[in-house]
């Protein structure tokens, strides 16, 4: 009768431990959603600034670039006509 009660305290511990593994695994599962979705958040914080901020380089570099053809419109001219002249001998390969 002792192997009768060990087996059904057994099968008792073996009920608890997969209810315990069982919401161990889904707590595991919410944590790990929410930190991807944490992170997912935290990269498109960055993403956005980081766009913004080459975007406005960008912008300062445009500015710059028609200043200095303004300036100076002979050299870029000449600038254009060699960058289109020495692009089209490569891209004629």
């Amino acid at each position: 009768m002792t192997t009768e009660a060990d087996l059904a305290i057994v099968q008792t511990d073996l009920a608890a431990l997969r209810k315990d593994v069982s919401s161990l695994l889904e707590h595991l599962k919410l944590s790990a959603s929410n930190g991807a979705q944490t992170a997912a958040s935290q990269l498109d914080g960055s993403a956005r600034r980081t766009y913004g901020r080459v975007a406005a380089e960008g912008e300062r570099s445009i500015k710059a670039l028609g200043t200095q053809i303004e300036e100076q419109p002979v050299i870029a001219l000449l600038i254009a006509l060699g960058v289109g002249y020495f692009g089209g001998r490569l891209l004629s390969r």
